[in-house]
């Protein structure tokens, strides 16, 4: 080959190298989120319940390693216990899943955190805040100090889903009144250890602005209703998934507790396996009162049988 031939040979490749180079980030599906992982869901509720922080984007489900795993190891496994314990139109409430005190929820060490969405079976368009309250801070004393603190912020704007009871949106499709499916999440940013995160359902948030707050603080719930939110974690599963960074937050959307199912919004939220096992280690507020019951009719019993052989 002659000389002049090589020369515009080697142009002619250079030429396309670089076509490719300049080309290849056009055909990417949408930008990574640099907060935390994940690729931007197409589709973003445009609701503003309460005039929160603006929310992070809603990622799409399986677009990060961490999302994979979810989705490969936990979600299959979460969805068939929620069918089986948390049943639609069946009173909930002491369902033997909520083994864990959804109010507090502390972090053991600095954490970034993620909620995943799971699942709906809601009538209302509901959507999720949380208020992080620094270490060594006073909470939130009403729902109005919740939805108003400055540190409170959307999580899902709208937590509606086609795969829903009672979606019009094509099945396994996102559109812009069903704009999210199980596995989607949002990035919530890192945290700092000792720093107490309070969850709150807007019922029907995201197609009314002033939706009544239902908090992981019942104390904060003005209908007296004191479950509509309760927690659970992968060490109940059929198979118990143990040392799990994930805590699952199930509400119930209605005044007074509905029907009292309590699934009427589920997410699960990654919080590191350290707070997960403090939370499994500290018990539900019921609990210690059953222990001292148990203990008294222990003492009692043996009380009985001292008489009985004196």
């Amino acid at each position: 080959m002659k000389p002049n031939k090589i020369n515009s040979l080697q142009r002619t490749i250079a030429a396309i190298a670089l076509t490719i180079l300049v080309a290849a980030p056009a055909i990417q599906a949408a930008p990574a989120d640099a907060s935390g992982g994940g690729v931007v869901s197409p589709v973003q509720s445009p609701a503003d319940s309460y005039n929160l922080a603006t929310p992070d984007p809603v990622m799409l489900a399986g677009s990060d390693a961490a999302s994979q795993s979810f989705d490969k190891t936990v979600l299959p496994s979460l969805t068939s216990f929620v069918k089986a314990n948390l049943p639609e139109t069946v009173n909930n409430t002491k369902s033997a899943a909520f083994e864990v005190d959804p109010n507090n929820i502390v972090l053991a060490n600095n954490t970034a955190v993620r909620a995943y969405f799971v699942s709906e079976g809601a009538m209302y368009h509901n959507a999720v805040g949380v208020d992080a309250v620094a270490p060594g801070k006073a909470g939130p004393q009403s729902w109005w100090d919740e939805v108003t603190s400055p540190t409170a912020k959307t999580v899902f704007a709208d937590a509606s889903s086609s795969e829903g009871g009672f979606s019009s949106s094509p099945y396994g499709t996102r559109t812009t009144t069903d704009p999210v499916l199980p596995g989607d999440f949002v990035n919530l940013g890192n945290y700092s250890a000792g720093t107490k995160l309070d969850f709150f359902l807007m019922a029907n948030g995201a197609d009314q602005s002033w939706s009544p707050i239902y908090s992981t603080d019942p104390s904060l719930n003005n209908d007296g209703f004191s479950q509509h939110v309760a927690a659970f974690t992968t060490h109940i599963f059929a198979v118990p998934q143990l040392n799990s960074p994930y805590l699952f937050l199930t509400f119930e959307d209605q005044w007074g507790g509905g029907d009292h199912d309590i699934n009427d919004t589920i997410i699960a939220l990654d919080v590191g396996t350290a707070t997960v096992n403090a939370l499994l280690a500290t018990p539900e507020p019921a609990m210690p009162l059953t222990f001292a019951a148990c203990l008294g009719l222990a003492l009692i019993a043996v009380r009985k049988n001292k008489k009985a052989t004196a």
